[in-house]
């Protein structure tokens, strides 16, 4: 998630934006019950030298310490990018609630972070699908395991990107799990026609189909 996306975003959010006034000295553009909400929670708080405003746990450690455990405040508008990164996509491997709340907390903080990690594990389809012990034996259909290249192809997107100069937001992403060949291809919109389209570009007219498409 680009630096500079996560900085407009915090300047859209009002408390953010209040609170950095506050932290730069500008109080006269707050109202008083502005500046004393800011002055309850601003020791926890800091901004970097481009602007941007870290969560800085109380610690007892030394600054140099201290600078190891500071977080980037992640504004609402960008917070579902986040929780499907660190549990829904390829990489964030549909972790349970206690793992991926550690891995989006060692990088990142918004108030209400583990609750919103509860309801994004809570209401994943796949993992709500995935749960219970299977009626028979033998290996979890949902445990796919490739025998060759190419045979299991997983697909994933990254949402919500910068607009690129030839209008493009997204980022389809197809995976040999076999070989762990990636392949990757920019997209204007994730509409079942486009997905169907890229495929057959990026994958099938270049190596033929495969048995099965895993779609996260």
């Amino acid at each position: 998630m680009v630096m500079e996306r996560i900085g407009r975003a915090q300047d859209e959010e009002k408390w953010i934006v209040d609170l950095k006034k506050y932290l730069t000295g500008d109080v006269h553009e707050l109202t008083s019950t502005e500046a004393k909400s800011c002055a309850k929670i601003a020791e926890r708080y800091e901004i970097d030298e481009v602007g941007l405003l870290f969560y800085c746990p109380p610690s007892k450690q030394s600054c140099e310490d201290r600078d190891l455990v500071t977080r980037l405040v992640i504004p609402e508008t960008l917070q579902e990018d986040v929780l499907h990164h660190y549990h829904t996509s390829l990489e964030g491997g549909h972790q349970g609630i206690g793992r991926t709340y550690q891995r989006i907390r060692a990088h990142f903080h918004w108030r209400g972070l583990y609750r919103s990690v509860q309801q994004c594990v809570g209401q994943c389809v796949d993992c709500e699908t995935g749960k219970g012990r299977p009626t028979m034996e033998g290996e979890s259909p949902g445990n796919l395991q490739a025998t060759y290249p190419l045979q299991i192809i997983a697909m994933d997107h990254i949402p919500s990107l910068p607009k690129s100069y030839k209008g493009n937001t997204e980022l389809l992403i197809w995976i040999d799990l076999f070989t762990g060949y990636v392949i990757a291809k920019a997209s204007a919109s994730r509409t079942a026609q486009n997905i169907a389209e890229n495929y057959e570009e990026c994958v099938f007219r270049r190596f033929g189909a495969s048995e099965v498409i895993r779609h996260e």
